[in-house]
């Protein structure tokens, strides 16, 4: 049921709104003030104020003797190597720990003899700690002296006589002149495929300039030609019929195993009853 209150549409009296013809103005928010050329000038100057002591507190930190690097932890499993890397750094200033650049000291350190990777951090507010590991010796390179070195061809050391007999000797006709490092790679491939009783009876290995490889084994005089990459099947081969090809034909001056399933074999000593001078083929 809809109910009639009687009041007029436009009741008597009312204002009626109207929009001015005057274009209106934008009115800016209560107490906002532009920026003046003092504000400016003022947050200039403030700005040279605070970069400038920003530069002094950097100046006094890098030059504060409270942060000057006075002692160095050298942590070596070899004391060898550590004495060395010690002997290193004691002539050197490495200066304020802030601005100690560690990628240079590795760089530095890791160009020393028998260093393989070096790790250095801060320690706050005076200590240096680097840990260095020791590249790890596989055999003897023999280019004028003895260079004992790493699977990479670093040398850790260099003697004017091999030392130490439980490293082979690796020799090149051409003098290492090309592939010196793929040479060194692929001998400690080869001996690192081989027993350790075998490795360790293994005293020269020698690059010949034909592609042949010849082993020289400890107390042995036969040479023992072989192809690299069956290095640790025709060693073991050889070692496991030595004897009998001994007793068959006397000494040997050498055994050549490049062909897979036969050996031929030369005696040292010739005989006036035999033909041990000539090569034998043996299965």
């Amino acid at each position: 049921m809809a109910v009639e209150n009687g009041y007029p549409l436009n009741a008597a009296g009312a204002v009626v709104f109207q929009r001015s013809a005057r274009p209106a103005r934008l009115k800016g928010k209560a107490g906002k003030k532009a920026l003046r050329w003092a504000h400016l000038v003022g947050l200039f100057f403030s700005l040279i104020l605070f970069f400038f002591g920003l530069a002094q507190v950097y100046y006094y930190l890098i030059t504060c003797d409270h942060l000057r690097i006075k002692n160095i932890e050298v942590i070596s499993t070899s004391p060898e190597l550590k004495q060395r890397v010690e002997n290193f750094l004691q002539g050197r200033n490495p200066g304020n720990i802030l601005i100690c650049n560690l990628d240079y000291l590795r760089l530095s350190l890791t160009s020393l003899p028998g260093v393989k990777e070096v790790r250095a951090e801060k320690i706050l507010p005076s200590t240096l700690r680097v840990e260095v590991f020791a590249r790890t010796p596989r055999l003897y390179v023999h280019r004028g002296l003895y260079f004992l070195v790493d699977e990479e061809g670093k040398v850790i050391r260099s003697e004017a006589e091999a030392s130490d007999p439980s490293y082979p000797v690796l020799e090149d006709e051409a003098g290492f002149n090309q592939s010196y490092q793929d040479k060194v790679r692929l001998a400690c491939q080869a001996l690192s495929g081989l027993e350790p009783g075998a490795r360790q009876m293994v005293s020269r290995i020698i690059f010949r300039s034909d592609r042949r490889l010849e082993v020289e084994l400890t107390d042995d005089p036969a040479r023992i030609i072989i192809n690299a990459e069956n290095f640790p099947e025709q060693l073991p081969y050889y070692l496991a019929n030595r004897e009998a090809w001994i007793q068959l034909f006397g000494p040997l001056e050498y055994v050549d195993l490049r062909i897979e399933g036969r050996a031929y074999v030369k005696p040292l000593e010739l005989s006036a009853q035999d033909s041990r001078g000539q090569k034998k083929e043996v299965s």
